[in-house]
């Protein structure tokens, strides 16, 4: 069965190249550019019982950051796989990832392998 992510950035660019680069590793991707339409998409995909295997989510976003949108997904799938995608390596947050909820943590910018490093490490590959 085919693996589905989820990929929440609001840069354009970055949502694209991820999404392409998932795809590459026969992904099925989801994509949402802010944390308000991000939690709809999710709590539609849950509730029809479309899973994702993994969750990318930007930190840094307008309206609404990435450790409010975590929170909100944990709130509808306690079991989430989420991993941060950002280019803030000083962020206390990434420091702690762990701590908020989040399984892994990939810095921008970062190269096919060690995005699938990351999915291996979350033994999603």
């Amino acid at each position: 069965m085919q693996k589905r992510a989820f990929v929440i950035d609001d840069d354009e660019f970055v949502r694209e190249t991820l999404k392409a680069m998932l795809e590459f590793l026969d992904f099925e991707v989801v994509t949402a550019e802010d944390g308000r339409k991000a939690i709809e998409v999710f709590a539609s995909q849950i509730s029809s019982k479309n899973f994702f295997d993994v969750v990318f989510v930007d930190l840094i976003m307008p309206e609404m950051s990435g450790m409010k949108v975590i929170q909100e997904l944990k709130r509808i799938d306690p079991n989430i796989n989420a991993v941060i995608s950002s280019g803030y390596f000083n962020d206390p947050s990434v420091a702690e990832y762990e701590k908020l909820g989040f399984k892994g943590i990939l810095n921008k910018p970062y190269t096919l392998e060690e995005l699938k490093e990351t999915l291996k490490k979350l033994n999603i590959l």
